[in-house]
């Protein structure tokens, strides 16, 4: 057990250190699908925006007229 003791606190901090870092990876990973999905929703609003301005101007013309 003598043997061992020394290298017991050295392995579990690089065993603890590999296991947030592959952690870490996944987190990253979720992050950008959310960056990518919050773009697309971007994307989205903007057309939706474009298209209720165009609808809006259409009904103001229709009225003055």
């Amino acid at each position: 057990m003598e043997t061992i003791t020394p290298w017991l606190t050295p392995a579990l901090v690089i065993a603890l250190g590999a296991w947030l870092r592959s952690d870490l990876q996944g987190v990253n990973k979720r992050l950008d699908l959310v960056s990518k999905e919050i773009g697309d929703l971007r994307e989205r609003m903007a057309r939706l925006e474009g298209a209720l301005k165009g609808f809006l101007a259409g009904r103001r013309d229709r009225d003055a007229a």
